[in-house]
């Protein structure tokens, strides 16, 4: 298993090597902490740390090894917690491979926000663009929504799977994002609990594209999704007469 951390502010290598062998229930000597580029390393040790130093507003880049030999390490979010913790500083670690900004911030009392990080292309450097809600550990930073991590976090859709391959790429394509959104919004807006109005609208321009080209073979599956967002959403009473009903809803509030 491999761990990818950047930590803010100073490191003792000691306590980072001490705070890795008890999160992962070791015996004090088994963690191997060396820089990057270092060939004199005890290879043999069941979890070995490189550590990359860092410019901007990130200090250290920790690229942890741990060994099959080592029964059940802990996920990394549960790790990034734990190190802020045990280190007393500020912990980031990516939320998901796409978009590579996408990154969770820890404080060391446990406080967790998302960040947007950008990467300098030509170097090891780090600027912390914007938190999605105030972060006392670092204070001053810009808070601002993340939407995009919402755009990257795929929902189940099982209807839309049933007939891949069955019809036109596109016309899958439309009918998984119409499935997605009404599945997003029964489960109460995964990730973050939250979902952009401009995204919601996308959804209904999907809807509408279906409405135009809808052949026999998910004319079912179109209605059976369609019931289920009728279901988790109320008449708004507005609207004009030439928009289809699905643009009159609006998602429950209770």
């Amino acid at each position: 298993m491999n761990y990818g951390f950047w930590i803010y502010g100073d490191l003792d290598r000691g306590r980072l090597a001490e705070a890795l062998a008890e999160m992962l229930s070791l015996p004090a000597g088994s963690v191997d902490v060396g820089d990057d580029g270092d060939e004199d390393r005890r290879w043999e040790s069941p979890v070995i740390c490189t550590l990359t130093p860092l410019t901007g507003d990130l200090h250290w880049n920790l690229d942890i090894y741990v060994s099959e030999a080592v029964p059940e390490p802990p996920p990394e979010a549960a790790a990034g917690v734990w190190l802020a913790g045990r280190l007393r500083t500020v912990v980031a670690f990516q939320a998901q491979p796409f978009p590579p900004s996408a990154f969770w911030l820890v404080a060391p009392d446990g406080t967790k926000t998302r960040a947007r990080i950008f990467e300098a292309d030509d170097a090891p450097a780090y600027t912390i663009d914007a938190v999605e809600r105030p972060f006392p550990a670092l204070p001053g930073l810009r808070v601002a929504a993340i939407p995009e991590v919402i755009r990257e976090h795929r929902m189940p859709t099982p209807i839309t799977d049933s007939l891949r391959g069955r019809v036109d790429h596109e016309v899958a394509a439309r009918l998984g994002a119409w499935e997605g959104m009404v599945t997003r919004l029964e489960q109460g807006w995964p990730p973050d609990g939250w979902y952009p109005e401009e995204y919601y609208r996308q959804d209904l321009q999907t809807r509408d594209e279906l409405a135009v080209d809808m052949p026999d073979e998910i004319r079912g599956a179109v209605e059976e999704i369609d019931r289920r967002f009728a279901a988790a959403t109320s008449d708004s009473g507005g609207g004009d007469g030439d928009e289809a009903w699905w643009w009159r809803r609006i998602p429950r509030t209770n």
